[in-house]
């Protein structure tokens, strides 16, 4: 419940324009490190893998709201892939002028047609399988607002019964 209330607060502070980014130049991989052991034990229950090639580097960022992104992304993994047959991969590179984070997993995928979509607030791919399994509609929505106050970008890049890579850019 406190989720659900927390992810209404962030859509509603990201449409007034409102939500606070406390940029640090911080290391990158501690943000993403930080994101991923907040889900282990979720994770493992479940008997999913992550797996993270971050490396170290310097990247201004509110690491508090980018491993937001990072957990909302993982979480929309965890729903997408089987229990006990599951990976996620986490992976980092680095660009010239910007950073760009994907997860990745061997799941459901999503329907071309409902890819346009997916970062709308209280948008579903699968209405029923959400709430089997988690999954109010906001998390993509809080994604796409927390990366478009950091200058970057999101996107969805997803095979139909078999995978789904989300990926965003920040200025390094």
């Amino acid at each position: 419940m406190l989720s659900i209330i927390s992810d209404l607060l962030d859509a509603q502070k990201l449409d007034l324009g409102q939500l606070r980014m406390a940029k640090q130049k911080i290391d990158i991989k501690d943000t993403i490190t930080k994101a991923i052991e907040t889900l282990r034990p979720e994770t493992e229950t479940n008997n999913v893998e992550i797996i993270s090639n971050a490396s170290s580097l310097t990247v201004e960022h509110d690491p508090e709201r980018i491993s937001q992104v990072i957990t909302n992304l993982i979480k929309s993994s965890t729903i997408a892939i089987q229990p006990n047959q599951g990976k996620i991969e986490t992976n980092i590179e680095y660009k010239t002028n910007e950073v760009k984070i994907s997860i990745k997993d061997i799941g459901v995928g999503i329907p071309q047609e409902k890819q346009k979509d997916l970062f709308k607030k209280f948008y579903k791919v699968d209405a029923a399988s959400t709430r089997e399994r988690g999954g109010n509609g906001l998390g993509l929505a809080v994604c796409k607002g927390t990366v478009d106050n950091h200058l970057g970008k999101i996107e969805v890049h997803s095979v139909p019964n078999q995978r789904s890579t989300f990926s965003f850019t920040t200025p390094k």
